[in-house]
């Protein structure tokens, strides 16, 4: 089954393949505009057990979906699982260098932890906090994601914020794949 999402912005194309890849459907093929749309696809793939591959197909790609069992509920959630979502750069209402400090300290915090979260998260301004304006953050992102923790950083706000180019830590994902991440958890901490 060939999929057409093309000039399709993702969570879309993710949204499509998700679909037909959990009826069952073998021979799954999608064809995308670019990288980000291959890189969302290729983490689901994985989450489902169907590993993704990419090829170009005339000036869009196509990515193939492996053939096999879809695992269901591939992301199991455990009572004490927790994800921390930034959608500011700042923590708080002041938003000069109090929140902002606020902000790097809490990410200090968390690597420093015993107790890690599975997720965090960066929408709207907070995907400025992943651009390396502070190395420090960084560097504790990259502690944490050492230790297991995923790091999505929502690409359309990146490129709202003409940041794309901008990234230094996490994975370019989207508003499916952060959604998902909060509803497979047991809480979520908004800072």
């Amino acid at each position: 089954m060939r999929i057409d999402a093309g000039g399709k912005q993702c969570p879309i194309p993710v949204i499509m393949a998700k679909k037909e890849l959990e009826a069952g459907e073998q021979d799954v093929e999608i064809i995308v505009d670019g990288q980000t749309q291959i890189d969302n696809l290729t983490r689901l793939g994985d989450a489902l057990g169907r590993p993704a591959t990419s090829e170009p197909c005339g000036d869009k790609f196509l990515v193939k979906f492996a053939n096999g069992e879809t695992k269901k509920g591939a992301a199991g959630s455990e009572a004490d699982t927790y994800a921390v979502f930034f959608n500011k750069d700042s923590i708080g209402t002041n938003e000069g260098e109090l929140g902002g400090n606020l902000a790097k300290m809490a990410i200090f915090t968390l690597s420093e932890s015993d107790k890690i979260p599975s997720y965090v998260l960066f929408m709207n301004e907070g995907v400025k906090l992943v651009t390396g304006v502070e190395p420090q953050i960084v560097e504790n992102l990259n502690t944490l994601i050492e230790k297991g923790t995923q790091v999505l950083v929502c690409g359309t706000c990146l490129n709202f914020y003409g940041l794309t180019d901008e990234i230094k830590v996490g994975t370019v994902s989207n508003m499916y794949d952060i959604l998902g991440a909060m509803q497979e958890v047991s809480k979520v901490i908004k800072l």
